[in-house]
């Protein structure tokens, strides 16, 4: 924390706007304070030359720009004369320095107030034609939300948000603020605490039914990231009573935002409840439930014949499970393949290409992920795609196919389906063909995909569809330390690092107590050790896999060292919030247009300057595996530090070399088995975990015994979409 002599506080009056990110509001400001110069940096997008403001903030030495204060607050301040105020007046469309002198003269000290209480007739009163009085209002009210947005956010430390809210509401973001501070939440980065800080702020009272309605959607959009669709509403009421602080919300509440269709209520029979779902949820639910069912209960397609057990022709001799999914897959509509590495998952997928070559049919292979798809192809000599590129996703509006335009295969097999999504499943079944077989193929114990529900792992649970299930390792697979110890840690036992002859060595533990020791082993590992042994790429090819955020081993810190170790001089990029040559993921949001989806590694080539206006930052270019890609400046709030990555958004990566933290300081009671199996089973060339042998042991012992609510199971044992 800074000292007193460190505080700065005072007025000052902008001379000129060094660096500006309008997406973002960061800004560095040259100002005049009193009779000396300060340089500001820090959330103050909003403050235009010539522009007064107070100003509070703390000095810091940068080591490449000198004294510069960094700023908490920015409260704009009223022109101090007539003279200011025509200044302020003339950015305003269609006005400029005459007329704005033409409406100091009409109005004198109360000309901002006049065009506030109606600028459209404010701007014909000195004379402007109607149409260009109307731009001009639209003109006016921008400036002055933005204006009033920082107003009402700084005192709450919240300006930062102010370009993104604004960019979300436009001209009315102030109105909503004001009148609808919960709404707050739809803005990315904005959750219940902040909307209610705001919300407590203008005069909402704790018992407001408003305060209530955003608490009670807070706790289901909340459970659906820990993988959960629905709660029980004894549950519900109580997460939302802890988060209001108050007495939990009626049953009446609750079927009032029902009735309202914010949510939906379900009776439990047979399998307790009542349940409650934001709406969204529970329908994307029971139509899943209704496209399993319709698969499972329809006849195979015609074109289709069962295979004998004889595929010389295709070189690959299956084992027995193998085989019952590779007859499976031509028997029914829909059929599931789960195992753990080296079970030979990718050698079953290649047995029904070569069977479907055999018999002439269309083969559509799909994966969530780009890498994924990638990877596919090089296994199987398949071609394969990312499922949004299948289903021609359009930015905006959604998949181009559906019911109504399905997709033209006879086989359509989903690899890494334990990846995907409530939301991308049903989408996809949607667009499958009224003869089209379906072929899932997952790992049922990685971790959940990121958001409601677990499905490719209940459609497993239920028994429902049929399931074959790997469990074998094939020779090749048996000789790899990760495949055995990450099977180990499936059956909740611990894996071992000891060399054993005949194994190849390509599991490794380097035990560190100290987390700071460890932390920079990890340094070190990554930047220099293990390229150079195994010949890899450290940015492209060494990915380093955290439990947790924050603390000593956590993505932030890991992030801070790392990039010190391994871009200490690239270009300040985005505000100097990155540097060109960072290592990047995407994160939060999918870009369909581009094909870049959210986990997607990059790493920052270029920014993109406005060619009109050199001080404004107009995107990024990013470089992926095999692609380049080109952001807007909307796009860079999306793009996080990713030398470090936590484990539940790394999920999707497969690379040469892993290293896994495993640690006491990073998530002792958070860091649990599904974690543990899935950071192990991202590398191909070798796993090294950082930390220590009690916290492997402890992972690997325990079990993600937290309850998932999803009602998926009881829809399709029940046989409809209850």
């Amino acid at each position: 924390m800074a000292d007193e002599d460190d505080q700065f506080a005072g007025e000052v009056t902008v001379a000129h706007r060094r660096f500006v990110n309008a997406e973002t509001g960061f800004a560095v400001l040259e100002c005049e304070a009193e009779d000396d110069w300060v340089v500001l940096k820090g959330p103050i997008a909003h403050l235009e030359e010539e522009d007064r403001a107070y100003v509070m903030g703390a000095w810091e030495d940068d080591s490449r720009y000198g004294r510069q204060v960094k700023v908490r607050e920015a409260r704009p301040l009223a022109p101090a004369d007539d003279e200011a105020v025509v200044s302020y007046l003339s950015r305003v469309r269609h006005v400029g320095p005459r007329r704005a002198r033409s409406l100091v003269e009409r109005f004198g000290d109360g000309t901002l107030e006049a065009i506030d209480r109606d600028p459209g007739e404010a701007f014909a009163a000195v004379g402007m034609p109607a149409r260009k009085a109307s731009e001009a209002a639209r003109s006016w009210d921008a400036l002055r939300t933005l204006r009033e947005l920082h107003l009402l956010l700084a005192p709450h430390g919240l300006a930062y948000l102010a370009a993104r809210v604004h960019k979300h509401y436009g001209g009315a973001a102030h109105r909503v603020i004001r009148e609808r501070p919960y709404d707050l939440t739809a803005v990315f980065g904005v959750g219940f605490a902040v909307a209610d800080r705001i919300a407590r702020g203008t005069g909402v009272p704790a018992d407001s039914p408003q305060r209530a309605a955003a608490a009670v959607l807070h706790c289901l959009v909340e459970a659906e990231r820990r993988g959960n669709t629905c709660l029980p509403v004894g549950r519900l009421r109580a997460d939302a009573a802890e988060l209001l602080g108050t007495e939990p919300p009626s049953e009446a509440e609750l079927s009032a935002l029902a009735a309202a269709g914010d949510l939906a209520w379900v009776e439990g029979e047979p399998d307790g409840g009542p349940w409650v779902y934001r709406a969204e949820t529970e329908r994307l639910e029971a139509e899943l439930a209704e496209l399993v069912l319709g698969l499972s209960g329809s006849q195979p397609g015609e074109r289709l014949r069962l295979p004998e057990q004889e595929v010389a022709s295709a070189g690959i001799e299956p084992a027995p499970e193998q085989w019952q999914g590779v007859r499976a897959a031509f028997a029914s509509r829909l059929s599931v393949i789960t195992g753990g590495p080296g079970t030979g998952k990718t050698a079953t997928i290649e047995t029904i290409g070569a069977i479907a070559a055999q018999q002439e049919l269309n083969v559509l292979l799909v994966a969530p992920t780009g890498r994924a798809a990638k990877r596919m192809t090089e296994a199987t000599g398949l071609p394969a795609s990312t499922i949004h590129s299948a289903l021609g996703w359009i930015p905006g509006q959604g998949a181009l196919l559906d019911e109504d335009d399905s997709l033209s295969s006879d086989l359509l097999i989903v690899d890494e389906a334990s990846m995907a999504s409530l939301e991308v499943l049903v989408t996809l079944l949607r667009a499958v063909g009224a003869e089209t077989h379906v072929v899932l193929v997952g790992d049922a114990d990685q971790l959940a995909p990121v958001g409601a529900g677990k499905p490719f792992a209940e459609l497993v649970e239920s028994e429902l569809v049929p399931t074959a299930r790997l469990e074998r390792i094939f020779r090749q697979a048996a000789g790899s330390m990760i495949v055995v110890g990450a099977h180990a840690v499936r059956r909740g036992h611990v894996p071992s690092f000891e060399n054993r002859e005949g194994m190849q060595r390509d599991l490794f533990l380097i035990e560190r107590s100290d987390p700071v020791a460890a932390r920079e082993e990890i340094v070190d590992l990554v930047r220099g050790r293990l390229p150079a042994h195994y010949g890899v790429d450290l940015l492209a090819d060494v990915q380093v896999f955290t439990p947790v955020h924050g603390g000593e081993l956590g993505t932030e810190k890991l992030n801070t060292a790392l990039r010190a170790a391994i871009n200490p001089d690239g270009e300040p990029a985005c505000g100097g919030r990155l540097r060109i040559g960072d290592k990047l993921m995407l994160t939060g949001r999918n870009l369909h247009e581009l094909g870049l989806m959210n986990g997607t590694l990059v790493r920052l080539v270029a920014e993109r300057r406005d060619p009109d206006d050199e001080d404004r930052v107009a995107g990024a270019v990013v470089a992926g595996e095999d692609q380049v890609f080109h952001l807007g400046a909307e796009d860079l709030d999306s793009l996080q530090l990713a030398y470090a990555c936590s484990i539940h958004k790394g999920q999707g990566i497969e690379l040469p070399v892993a290293v896994v933290v495993a640690h006491p300081a990073a998530g002792r009671w958070f860091f649990r088995r599904e974690m543990l199996y899935t950071a192990m089973t991202r590398a191909r060339l070798a796993t090294v975990v950082v930390g220590t042998r009690e916290a492997v042991a402890r992972a690997a012992r325990t079990a993600d015994t937290e309850r998932r609510y999803s009602r998926l199971g009881t829809r399709l044992v029940a046989g409809e979409a209850v």
